[in-house]
């Protein structure tokens, strides 16, 4: 399985054998980035809409959306899981770059953002952006 995401407010699903697109999901505004949780049960999306959209890819279900007062403040550019796939960061157009627990993921889906995850704010950069996490935990 393969996930792109797109300015037209969609990500789309695609089997790689076939080429055929085979689920479409749909945000409020444009996506930036798209990753697979490690498991591949989830897939994160950032938005132009400064939200992180969080999917079961196989059933097509909304199971959370993050943001909120504690979210970012402008377009989330990259979204990266934790090797444990319990936690997510986002990097956005902000400045900052955002960590959320999503232990309790799909318990109470919300259509419209919230931060009842949200663990730290990390800042520092012109932009944040995140290209990779560590393979194991740092302890």
């Amino acid at each position: 399985m393969l996930a792109s995401g797109s300015g037209d407010k969609t990500v789309r699903l695609w089997d790689m054998n076939t080429g055929q697109s085979t689920l479409t999901l749909i945000a409020e505004d444009g996506i930036t980035s798209v990753a697979f949780s490690p498991n591949a049960k989830y897939i994160a999306a950032g938005s132009l809409d400064m939200s992180v959209y969080v999917w079961d890819p196989h059933q097509g279900n909304l199971l959370e959306r993050l943001g909120g007062p504690n979210g970012h403040k402008d377009s989330v550019y990259s979204v990266n899981w934790s090797p444990n796939g319990k936690n997510l960061v986002s990097g956005s157009l902000d400045k900052t770059i955002k960590m959320w627990e999503l232990s309790n993921l799909g318990m109470v889906p919300s259509p419209v953002p919230k931060d009842s995850g949200y663990v730290s704010t990390f800042k520092g950069h012109s932009v944040g952006f995140i290209s990779s996490l560590p393979l194991k935990p740092v302890s």
